[in-house]
């Protein structure tokens, strides 16, 4: 299986360059702050099945070999956000689940310093913070 990544199409999202400020999981959800140059944004899940935080530096291979990001990551401008389908992350969920993880997608935020995968039900919804 071959994962196809895509940028999630979403006009809340402000072209800018982020990187990761905070991450909040609690009952009510998980909210990624992702902070800008000139925007400030939080990224919103109701609730998250999986959650993978990882540096830039132990994901060269997913850098260098996912053809969907590379003219993003060319400068890391741009909307930050990604859908993979045939994701092996979610693969893996599955297994781990024994096939009970019901309608999941995979979603990447990518920045310069952190790739972050959330495995989750919902969309992700968005705000922006001033």
């Amino acid at each position: 299986m071959l994962e196809r990544w895509y940028e999630y199409d979403d006009s809340n999202i402000p072209i800018d360059t982020y990187e990761v400020s905070e991450i909040v999981q609690n009952s009510e959800g998980t909210i990624i702050k992702l902070v800008g140059k000139e925007n400030n944004i939080d990224v919103i899940f109701g609730f998250v099945d999986s959650l993978r935080i990882t540096d830039e530096g132990r994901r060269i291979r997913t850098y260098n070999e996912v053809a969907g990001i590379q003219k993003y990551r060319e400068n890391f401008v741009g909307n930050p956000i990604y859908k993979v389908e045939q994701s092996k992350y979610v693969e893996w969920i599955e297994k781990e689940s024994g096939g009970f993880c019901g309608d999941v997608e995979h979603y990447v935020i990518i920045t310069e310093n952190d790739l972050i995968d959330i495995i989750s039900t919902f969309p992700p919804a968005f705000e922006k913070r001033y």
